[in-house]
């Protein structure tokens, strides 16, 4: 099983991103997110309706779409909730 993934709140992602997980800093440091790749993965979320007598279950299945940022030394970031937030400093 792989090890829990931390989460953080949006406002420390930029200075969080720059700290490795045995609390050193990156060297070299990330100066702004916004230079990484941004990617998309869509998975998706489905429910299964009760069966009532005589029908089969229905399954309704959701696209959640997720935003990564993907930089020149191989750092992965999850930056949805990021995302969204830049999009509404910026007026978007």
């Amino acid at each position: 099983m792989a090890p829990p993934t931390p989460i953080y709140p949006v406002f420390a992602l930029p200075t969080e991103i720059n700290t490795l997980a045995n609390g050193k800093p990156r060297k070299p440091p990330i100066k702004d997110l916004r230079d990484c790749a941004l990617k998309e993965m869509v998975q998706y979320k489905c429910n299964i309706s009760q069966e009532t007598k005589g029908t089969k279950p229905l399954i309704i299945c959701e696209p959640v779409v997720r935003l990564f940022r993907v930089c020149q030394d191989g750092l992965h970031v999850e930056t949805t909730a990021w995302e969204g937030s830049e999009a509404r400093e910026r007026g978007v």
